[in-house]
This record gives C-alpha cells, structure tokens and sequence, in this order.
C-alpha cells in the first residue's frame, strides 16, 4: 500500500500542472471529447473527461500510456504534456 503511494507521489501526475493540462485539454481535446461541463459539443463515442477521471481501473500510470501512444487526431505528446494532462483529469477525480 505505501508502496504504491509512493510510485503515485512520484509518478506522471506528481509532477504535472492541473491548470496547464486543463488548457492543453481545451486546445487539443474539445473536438473528441467533453472536457468541461459547459462544453455544448463534442464526439458522442469518445470518453468524457469526467469519466476518465472516475473510472478506478484507470490509474495515472495507465492514462499517461494511453495518452503517450498517439491516438487521434495523432497527438505525439510531451512528457510534460502527459503530466500535466494527467494531473488535470486527477484534479477531476470526484470520490
């Protein structure tokens, strides 16, 4: 158990920048997905934010992998990049 706490503290979303990665959401990620609750269109078949960030299979390791494996529209993200988006959609976390 601290064992994992401790590869959380230190892993992708530790070092990221929520608000950096909320603005990289809204630049980069409004066309596939509802990444603010005011967002009035998106694609209906892709993830809301909200949902990613809620579902507990998803750790922030397994999202920064998802994110580093170019998926549309071909984003090839930065480390930082990753972080900071991974750290925003933790910021989202609800429980």
């Amino acid at each position: 158990m601290i064992a994992g706490g401790m590869l959380m503290a230190s892993g992708p979303a530790a070092s990221g920048d929520a608000d950096a990665g909320r603005a990289l959401a809204r630049v980069w990620c409004t066309e596939y997905h509802l990444v603010e609750e005011n967002q009035k269109q998106a694609r209906d078949i892709e993830p809301l934010f909200a949902q990613i960030a809620g579902d507990s299979a998803k750790s922030s390791l397994s999202i920064a992998a998802w994110l580093a494996d170019p998926h549309p529209p071909k984003l090839s993200l930065g480390q930082k990049q990753i972080s900071d988006l991974v750290a925003h959609l933790r910021s989202l976390k609800t429980d």
